[in-house]
């Protein structure tokens, strides 16, 4: 890979369910940044149209979005990147839904291969954006989650990228413009 490859700035946001992230991506977007959209809402949307109501209790799902965000990532192009989630929150996704069954989380190996390929190619900046709750949830059809939960899942997310060794810059509760100014203030271009 050329030394390009290396250059590009990867931003990572990320948060609980319904913390706006993806408000603030949509917007970035808009304004001409170069952005990846989530992975788990478009594997949870494919499979609801494919009829599998809950595409999240089924044995391959958690690989499923870890082999979308690799490639996501691999064919993104541009000097600076912003990911809505990451094969990180994937893994903090596979304990949560662990958790939900009182069972230990074993990581497929798409998303252990993934996430070692992450961590020794620095696909990603060590600070990441973590989006503060909102104090309520909004769900959608990708989006079951109670607020108490979203809550557990927050913090799950928190133990993940701090085991992994990311920095997380916590973005406040703010409209999306101002979220969206926060996170570009504090980015080295």
């Amino acid at each position: 890979m050329g030394s390009e490859y290396f250059s590009v700035k990867r931003y990572i946001l990320s948060g609980a369910p319904g913390s706006g992230k993806t408000s603030v991506i949509k917007e970035m977007e808009q304004y001409g940044h170069i952005v990846v959209h989530e992975s788990a809402t478009d594997i949870i949307a494919e499979a609801q149209a494919k009829g599998f109501e809950k595409p999240w209790e089924e044995s391959g799902f958690v690989g499923d979005i870890a082999i979308m965000q690799r490639e996501r990532q691999v064919f993104t192009r541009g000097a600076l990147q912003f990911f809505d989630r990451s094969p990180f929150c994937t893994y903090a996704l596979g304990n949560y839904l662990a958790q939900t069954k009182d069972t230990e989380f074993q990581p497929p190996k798409t998303l252990t291969e993934e996430i070692d390929r992450c961590l020794a190619m620095r696909i990603y900046q060590p600070k990441v954006f973590f989006f503060e709750n909102l104090g309520f949830i909004e769900n959608t059809a990708a989006r079951k989650i109670s607020y108490a939960d979203a809550l557990i899942f927050e913090q799950i997310h928190v133990s993940t990228y701090q085991t992994f060794g990311f920095e997380l810059i916590l973005v406040p509760a703010a409209p999306v413009a101002e979220r969206q100014k926060y996170i570009l203030d504090r980015i080295s271009w």
